[in-house]
């Protein structure tokens, strides 16, 4: 979206403009702040989070806005350098920062280096749908203080959001329950889905890291496979934008069934909200997990 004005008929002052670092906050800010807010995407659908740095150009988008929002919890590694050279002229919002941090245990989520990742932060946290809740209405809040005249406009979007994540959290907790808890066990490439799990009560499996582009040690996925043969793993799931071929070749191996892709670091312009990212979501790890392949 381009920033643009409001008509000269208007009595409100001009929306809020916003660039975005990530495409799961910039659906966020435009639920909550509806047309309190123009959002500018500097990430597109197609990127690796991962790996994403902001151009030039970003940044002179960025130089241009009201505010910057980020996914934050170390996932925008680049963020105090690109904080920099926007020279403190424009406020940098760290989304993530309103909801608990889970940090990844060596006992309880496996990794392909156990012991680099023990205690580190888990930046993934929009797949607890709880977390989102609390995020929306920190957004709610900063849009507020930047516009106190179109508090109750702001207030009304996000009391609607909210009841959506309700419904959202209620569905999740009705699909996951259909699954057998023998068979309550969610493997993936990457450590992507440890807030969903543990909101959730599934135990995550992952063969890579918290990023995309950590690799399996071969040792360790010798120790996948038995795991997966071990707890009798019903199928595993690759993700979006992370390459299939070590997850898939760990499947073949251990005889389990491969699922339908999931979305691990954004929504896509098949399911471009975050709702949509989390019903294809679950219903995909639901279906699969009850051998509904």
């Amino acid at each position: 979206m381009v920033f643009g004005l409001l008509p000269a008929y208007s009595c409100f002052a001009a929306p809020i403009r916003i660039a975005s670092l990530h495409p799961i906050v910039s659906d966020l800010a435009r639920q909550v702040g509806g047309d309190v807010v123009e959002v500018l995407d500097l990430m597109p659908f197609d990127s690796n989070p991962h790996t994403f740095y902001p151009t030039p150009a970003n940044l002179k988008e960025a130089s241009n806005a009201d505010i910057v929002i980020a996914a934050g919890k170390g996932l925008e590694t680049y963020l105090d350098d690109f904080r920099e050279s926007l020279g403190g002229q424009v406020r940098v919002f760290e989304v993530g920062r309103a909801v608990p941090s889970l940090r990844v245990e060596a006992d309880e989520v496996f990794l392909c280096c156990p012991a680099h990742a023990h205690g580190a932060i888990d930046p993934h946290w929009w797949h607890s749908i709880r977390n989102v809740r609390r995020a929306a209405g920190a957004l709610s809040d900063e849009f507020i203080r930047m516009r106190p005249e179109r508090r109750d406009e702001i207030r009304a979007n996000h009391s609607r959001y909210v009841r959506e994540l309700d419904e959202l959290y209620r569905w999740a907790q009705r699909e996951i329950s259909l699954i057998p808890r023998s068979d309550r066990k969610l493997t993936t490439a990457h450590a992507a889905f440890g807030y969903l799990c543990r909101e959730l009560g599934l135990r995550s499996i992952t063969v890579l890291g918290l990023t995309t582009e950590q690799e399996a040690e071969p040792g360790y996925l010798k120790e996948v496979i038995q795991t997966l043969r071990q707890y009798r793993v019903k199928a595993v799931f690759p993700e979006m934008n992370a390459n299939p071929k070590v997850l898939e070749s760990i499947a073949r191996e251990a005889g389990v069934a491969i699922g339908e892709y999931l979305h691990g670091d954004m929504p896509c312009s098949e399911h471009p909200t975050y709702v949509d990212m989390m019903r294809h979501n679950i219903g995909i790890i639901s279906r699969g997990l009850r051998g509904q392949l």
